[in-house]
């Protein structure tokens, strides 16, 4: 896919240690991406799409959606800092189902999807941790000239999870996965208005940054 085919970023506001840090999206056009089997979840809150990835209680009483794009650093930040402890005090207690949408803010962020969805399932997140652990070695925000030198880190990192760098680049021009791809953002935008990664919806209320998630789930679970 040609990089007129994605969403280019148009803003980026400086990245803050508070957890209300985030990127704006350019949403003029938007497309973006997801992967793996629907979970159905007994919530109103929640509308399943066949890319969503899911963990947890589906019968949980809240539901949290996260929209977040591979090559965001305020997103990294939040998964590998965060969301373990989220992890361990929401999800895994029963409390909170959660769902992880791939949101694309530009055409990096195509190419990391395309590989994601292209590994064995159960590796997907495992292959999604390590693209936010490895920003500085594939993304451009980081001065990796792209596309040569995002395509080379990219095919590295997809070997790391077994695949050979024909298979990767089979997965990188293929064209099958992009109306998925396309919902996921469709979605976002028209039912959630995301503008931003991460954004964070809570039982239906959609919120950019992480700094008030917490008190967010808290209030959710105790029905306010």
């Amino acid at each position: 896919m040609s990089r007129n085919n994605w969403i280019i970023i148009g803003v980026i506001v400086a990245l803050a240690a508070a957890g209300g840090a985030y990127y704006f999206l350019n949403q003029g056009g938007m497309q973006s991406a997801g992967n793996s089997g629907a979970a159905m979840a007994a919530s109103a809150h929640y509308a399943p799409l066949p890319t969503d990835h899911t963990l947890g209680n589906p019968a949980a009483k809240v539901v949290v959606i996260e929209y977040a794009s591979p090559t965001c650093p305020v997103c990294a930040h939040f998964m590998i800092n965060m969301f373990p402890k989220v992890k361990s005090d929401y999800i895994d207690t029963g409390k909170v189902f959660w769902v992880y949408r791939t949101f694309m803010r530009g055409p990096d962020d195509g190419s990391a999807e395309k590989l994601a969805r292209c590994i064995p399932k159960e590796k997907y997140m495992a292959f999604t941790d390590s693209l936010y652990r490895n920003q500085a070695k594939w993304d451009y925000e980081f001065g990796i000239p792209s596309p040569d030198g995002v395509h080379a880190a990219l095919l590295a990192l997809a070997a790391e999870q077994g695949m050979s760098n024909a298979e990767a680049d089979r997965c990188l021009v293929s064209t099958a996965d992009e109306a998925a791809i396309n919902k996921v953002g469709d979605d976002g935008v028209a039912r959630y208005q995301v503008a931003a990664t991460p954004t964070f919806v809570v039982n239906g209320q959609s919120e950019a940054g992480f700094e008030n998630l917490t008190a967010r789930l808290d209030a959710a679970i105790a029905g306010k």
